[in-house]
């Protein structure tokens, strides 16, 4: 079976560019991706204009969705929606390909 839908899991701080980088990268293949960030975003002062961009488009042209489980990233990124670690955990399963950084 091919998998249809995917989800991008990034932890780590140093992850976090290349995890939306390859967010968007699997929106090639895959319909609406889901990219999941656990804490706060630290984005590199140089990157934050492109991050945005790139988070604007992966929600609005590619329809992917944005889940952090941090308040701060709703008060500083757009195209963010809250979602507890715990319901995370509950919505894993339904992906069937989880990639994590």
């Amino acid at each position: 079976m091919e998998p249809k839908n995917v989800a991008v899991i990034i932890r780590d701080v140093p992850n976090q560019w290349e995890g939306l980088r390859s967010t968007l990268g699997m929106a090639i293949d895959f319909d609406g991706p889901h990219m999941f960030v656990i804490g706060e975003l630290q984005i590199p002062d140089d990157k934050v204009s492109i991050y945005k961009e790139s988070l604007e488009y992966l929600a609005d042209v590619l329809e992917g969705k944005n889940f952090t489980d941090n308040n701060a990233n709703l008060e500083n990124w757009d195209f963010f929606e809250y979602m507890s670690l715990d319901d995370m955990a509950r919505k894993l399963p339904e992906y069937d390909l989880i990639i994590p950084f």
